[in-house]
């Protein structure tokens, strides 16, 4: 059987390109492609030069989003998960993404035996949760 490969696909209603763009200042990554509503492909003029469709890269890892009038609030129980390889690394994107957001919980050790890794969670101006996690610094192998 042929390898699938599953894209993290979120709507936004009319700041898509805003979003996009902040998780990219957070985590590094690019955009790929990215297509506009206009007159010809759209009867709503509230999405008109709004994004139709992108893809990007966080990290490593692909994505798309686009604008819809028709975004619902995001699904509390659906989370983004990112592995930042330093603790320095984790706050600069904390500190970029609680701004406007919330922050759940602070970065801290997870419990043991998970004691390795460290963990934060906090939801973004946008809705969306996020668990940024990395290495715990004082724990050696």
């Amino acid at each position: 059987m042929k390898e699938n490969k599953i894209i993290t696909y979120i709507s936004f209603n009319g700041v898509c390109e805003e979003a996009v763009n902040t998780y990219i200042n957070a985590f590094g990554g690019k955009i790929l492609y990215i297509s506009r509503w206009d007159k010809n492909n759209c009867d709503r003029e509230c999405l008109i030069g709004k994004v139709m469709h992108t893809e990007f890269l966080l990290g490593i890892t692909n994505m798309a989003a686009g604008d819809t009038p028709d975004a619902e609030a995001p699904n509390g129980t659906i989370k983004l998960m990112i592995h930042m390889e330093t603790e320095e690394e984790a706050l600069k994107a904390i500190e970029i993404l609680k701004k406007g957001g919330k922050l759940l919980s602070e970065l801290k050790p997870h419990p043991a035996p998970d004691d390795g890794g460290m963990g934060c969670l906090l939801t973004d101006m946008y809705g969306i949760t996020w668990i940024i996690t990395c290495p715990n610094p004082t724990k050696t192998s």
